[in-house]
This record gives C-alpha cells, structure tokens and sequence, in this order.
C-alpha cells in the first residue's frame, strides 16, 4: 500500500502542553534538534509513541471492495492476493493492498460458496472482502501494513464490453485495411534505439529498467523513454499522443523496437487499450516492431496486444525479448567474426603453401646450380690433378705425357703410335720414381711404352700412393673435332 493518509480524531495521540510563555523581555532560543517549529506551537514526540499509535490505528476489521491482480501461492492452501482498485481512475500510480488468504479462511469461503472454488477464478474480478490489517515491522524496510482477509462477501461478474470493444475497434482497422499483428515484425540486425512507452511511476517501470538498464550502461543499447497514462478518462487521448512521440523517435533515430509495458489491474482499467485511438496510432507504420507487456499472464487480451508484432504476458517478459534481441546480434557478431577468422586463416594458409612451394623451386634451382658449379670445379680440379701426375711421370721417366684433356685440347695422343715420347724416340724403361706400373685387368707389371698402349686401365704406383689411370685411344673424327 503506497499512500497513507492518517486523520486525527478523537483518539488522536496526547500532544505536550505549550511551553509556558517566556517573561516581559526575555528572548526564545535557537531551537536544538529534539524541537519541531510550528508556527502556533512546538510538537514533541517520540518515534516510538508514533508507531505505537499507528499500530492501534491501524489493527481492526474493515469490509473493501477492491479487484483482485494477481494471486500467488504461499504455502499449502494459501495465498498472497494483491488487491487493486475496483474501477479505474485517471492515475499514474494508483494504490495496492496485498492480503493474506490462510488455509481456515479458505476452508470457510468454500463452505460458503462451494467446494468447488477455486481462489484463480477471482483474478480480474470485482470483489467485496473483510479485511483485518495491522501494522508490522520489515526487517530493513521500516513499518508496513499487512492485511489478512476473513471473508468473501461478493464476487462480481466478469465484464464483457472489454471483449466487445476489443473485436470492434479489430474489425474497424481491418476494414480500413491496416496492417498490424506478427505481420508487421521486421528482425533488426543491430538492435539500437528503443522507444518504452511505460508510466514514470510504478513498478513496471522499475522491472523493465532491471531487465534493460545493463545494456544501456554498456552503451549496447539506448532507450528513449515515453511517458503514458494508462488508466482513466484521458489515458486514450495520453497514449496517442505517445504514439506521436514515437513516430517522431522513429524519423529522427531509426528505432529498432517500440516497448509498450503496463501492470495489472481490473478489466475496467484495459479500455483505453482497446479503443480505435490507441490502436489506430499504435498500427501506424512510424511505430516500429510494437512489442507489449500488458498486465500479467490472467489479464484479457486487448486491442493493442492483437495489433502489436509480439504481445507477451508481461512487462518483464517484454523486456526479456527485447534483451533477447540484443544478446542474438551479439550471437551473429561473434559468428560472423569466427567466420571471418576461419577465411583469413584459410587464405593465409593457401597464400604460405603457395609461397612454400614457390621457395622449395628457387630452393631446388639454387640446389642445382650449385650441384652443375661443384661438378664443373671438381672436372677442372680432377684435370689439374691428372696434369700434375702426368707432370710428375714425364719428369721422372723423361717421357712426354700428357692429360687426357689436354691431349683432347692439342688433338694428340701421347700413348698414340705416331705421337712422339721424347726428342730421341727410344722406348726407355720407366724411371726409379715410378716405382711400379700394373694394368688393372689383367695384374702384369709394365715397363715399356708400348706395353702401356695395349693396355686400357693402369695403376701406377709412386712412393706415397696408387694413382689410377685410363688409356683412351683418340680416332682421327675426335681428333678433328677436338682441334676445331
């Protein structure tokens, strides 16, 4: 119960008698902190004497009638029901009790109307109770009133002009060929600027702003805030203005969803909902993806729940969509970057294969040429070692010797018939410093030159090592070649 208002009557608590007045001349001081300044007279009292007054107050039985919201369970055979006004009012914040059905007074009222009652069947229903409050202490939330209910006297009839004006004003957008309903949804990629039209005052406001404020503070989302009057005569022309104001939202940041959220309350409360105004500028095509919470889940449908895209059973539940929403996008971002991932590193893979196997060919030209280098170095190393055995052989047996090579070169054989092995053409024995000369195949030890011209493979020994050699006849076509 948000307002109180305590009148003084008889049994009012006792009030401290006036002050005594000062003597001719004398001065009031400045009053200290247990003073309470009044412009008659100074009222003292202690907080304790307040609430125990209060307490007294408030402790007795009273007969209200009253619609009832919601009704929650609170134990085996009893419940919490919340109590609301029994016809609307124009109001931002209008009143609510929360009473306490126990199981002995439950067993009472169903002997009285039935035992078939079912204490469900009063949600949004006009009701006359006998309530007994008190006022109890809340730990950390200071004094509060509790109500216990200890009869049912009436139960009133469930209205049905609500659903009445709900088809009529349905029918009239359809015959002027408005879209509206699931129809008009269009998914948002990056879900952004939200209108929420909701009252300022109240508890809807407060659990929406639970659901979203995170996403605002992390600058996920901003939300533009419309404030509305949803029950009593001026909650029609109120809300088509907020539908104006949205529009305007709409053409200035593109919004991505329009949130309309309001709590429960009789069905009386809903009518503004359900007249041709509201619906009519909440269909228009400047009021984005409309989502609506009205209520709670017992709470008729209305006309503005049937034209919005999505209509959910509750504020909070509308929020949560809304949060969906956002926390989907943020799903598809972290997709398409893990995509994006995927193709960067295949392309860098393709790329570095390309690349490898582009080095490995310069690598195995690079292999080749050096291979071709060193073959052509050790063909002119192996040449200068057989010049300088040849060299050495001529030196010690005084005859002239020649490398292959070079003979090739000049176009001579040296171990040919008609070459000349010295200046006086004797065939003298080898000298001493060729301490032996074997043809390889067939092991015979030779002495003359012209044994060595009949032989093809020769090992010549010197004093630090064998040196093979090979006896190649030239023909006259090589020869020719060889000089040209």
């Amino acid at each position: 119960m948000r307002h109180h208002r305590f009148h003084h009557g008889p049994d009012s608590p006792p009030r401290p008698p006036r002050p005594a007045s000062l003597p001719e001349g004398a001065h009031r001081g400045l009053p200290d902190a247990g003073d309470a300044v009044h412009a008659d007279a100074a009222v003292v009292g202690e907080l304790r004497d307040l609430i125990g007054w209060l307490r007294q107050r408030l402790r007795g039985e009273h007969t209200v009638r009253a619609s009832v919201l919601t009704l929650e369970p609170n134990g085996p055979d009893s419940h919490l029901i919340l109590l609301g006004e029994a016809e609307a009012r124009l109001t931002n914040d209008p009143p609510r009790l929360k009473a306490r059905l126990d199981a002995a007074e439950l067993a009472q009222i169903r002997a009285e109307h039935g035992p078939d009652f079912d204490p469900a069947g009063l949600v949004n229903r006009t009701v006359t109770l006998s309530l007994r409050t008190s006022l109890r202490q809340r730990f950390g939330r200071g004094a509060g009133v509790q109500a216990k209910v200890m009869g049912l006297l009436s139960i009133g009839q469930v209205p049905l002009e609500a659903d009445l004006d709900r088809e009529r004003t349905l029918q009239r957008l359809r015959l002027e060929g408005r879209r509206f309903g699931p129809e008009t949804w269009s998914e948002p990629e990056d879900p952004c600027d939200i209108a929420l039209v909701v009252s300022e005052h109240g508890e809807v406001r407060r659990d929406v702003e639970h659901v979203l404020q995170p996403l605002e503070e992390a600058e996920l989302i901003r939300i533009h805030r419309v404030w509305a009057i949803f029950e009593g005569a001026g909650a029609e022309r109120s809300l088509a203005e907020a539908f104006a104001r949205v529009a305007g939202l709409q053409r200035e940041h593109s919004l991505s969803a329009t949130l309309v959220c309001r709590g429960g309350g009789p069905v009386e409360a809903f009518r503004p909902l359900n007249a041709f105004g509201t619906a009519n500028a909440a269909a228009s095509s400047e009021v984005p993806n409309l989502i609506t919470g009205l209520g709670h889940a017992g709470t008729p449908r209305t006309a503005l729940d049937a034209v919005a895209a999505h209509s959910e059973p509750t504020p909070t539940a509308a929020a949560m969509r809304v949060r969906r929403l956002v926390e989907r996008t943020g799903t598809r971002a972290e997709r398409a970057l893990a995509d994006l991932d995927a193709a960067i590193e295949a392309e860098l893979e393709a790329a570095g294969r390309i690349a490898l196997a582009r080095a490995g060919a310069a690598f195995d030209r690079v292999m080749l040429d050096l291979a071709d280098l060193a073959n052509e170095r050790l063909c002119q190393l192996g040449q200068a070692v057989e010049q300088s055995l040849l060299a050495n052989l001529a030196a010690a047996t005084g005859v002239s010797a020649k490398a292959a090579s070079a003979v090739a070169t000049a176009g001579i054989d040296p171990l040919d018939e008609g070459a000349p092995l010295d200046e006086t053409g004797d065939d003298d024995l080898l000298s001493d410093a060729l301490r032996l000369v074997i043809a390889a195949g067939t092991g015979r030890v030779v002495t003359t030159a012209e044994q060595a011209r009949a032989e093809t493979d020769l090992l010549l020994h010197f004093p630090d090592g064998v040196v093979p050699a090979r006896v190649e006849p030239l023909t006259t076509a090589t020869l020719y070649a060889t000089t040209h």
